[in-house]
């Protein structure tokens, strides 16, 4: 349907910025980690909201217009997001007790979040994309302080930095929607990663749910990693 497609790409051009409202939370459901990583940095969670009801064939349409703007996604995650989009914001979602279901497990793999909500931006080899995302690779800033990193994927992080003799004046989205324990488990992987090697204790799910209790911008996590250096 060429009107539909016109029309979702309208959408789509429109809503492209970084999300405003950082309380937009999504149902949750098998898949809701990808789509937050894979639509957050470029689109207003609002537009997900707001399009919720779609028919399958809708949100397929809209997934293809994603992908026409950039969308960077292998078969398997487009496979992923559709199936979640068209159960969880589809005309006929399960109630939100069924949607919940299938909560956090005792043992997170970091690895596993990194590569569904941070690969997508810092890449698969936590190298970034230079002028655009810092490397995680033998960055310091996450080595300086225990809570920083904790706070940089609860808050999000906005404002100039450097990293590795790189400049970088951009914005990342908070992924506050992570529990304490995949952002403990992720901030543990970094830290270890690539080569990265720690001398802090490793972070807990109890440090998080912690730092989650701050009320944080992601201009104060600016000011916070200003005061580190």
């Amino acid at each position: 349907m060429p009107y539909f497609r016109l029309w979702a790409g309208l959408l789509l051009i429109g809503v492209c910025a970084i999300a405003q409202a950082a309380d937009i939370q999504l149902p949750k459901g098998p898949g809701v980690n990808l789509v937050y990583a894979k639509c957050q940095t470029c689109h207003d969670l609002q537009y997900l909201v707001d399009s919720k009801g779609l028919m399958a064939a809708q949100w397929q349409s809209v997934l293809a217009s994603m992908q026409d703007y950039g969308l960077e996604a292998t078969p398997q995650e487009k496979k992923t997001i559709l199936k979640y989009l068209t159960t969880y914001l589809g005309p006929n979602p399960p109630p939100a007790a069924s949607a919940s279901a299938g909560g956090q497990t005792a043992n997170v793999d970091g690895a596993k979040v990194f590569k569904e909500n941070c690969s997508g931006c810092h890449g698969p080899n936590g190298k970034g994309q230079p002028g655009y995302f810092p490397p995680l690779a033998g960055n310091g800033d996450i080595q300086r302080d225990r809570a920083f990193p904790v706070l940089v994927v609860l808050n999000g992080l906005s404002g100039p930095i450097k990293a590795e003799g790189q400049a970088f004046n951009g914005a990342m989205p908070a992924l506050d929607h992570l529990s304490d324990a995949e952002i403990a488990a992720v901030v543990n992987h970094i830290r270890t990663a690539w080569g990265n090697q720690s001398r802090l204790k490793p972070v807990t799910a109890k440090l998080v749910a912690k730092e989650r209790k701050r009320s944080m911008t992601p201009a104060d996590v600016h000011a916070y990693r200003a005061d580190m250096h």
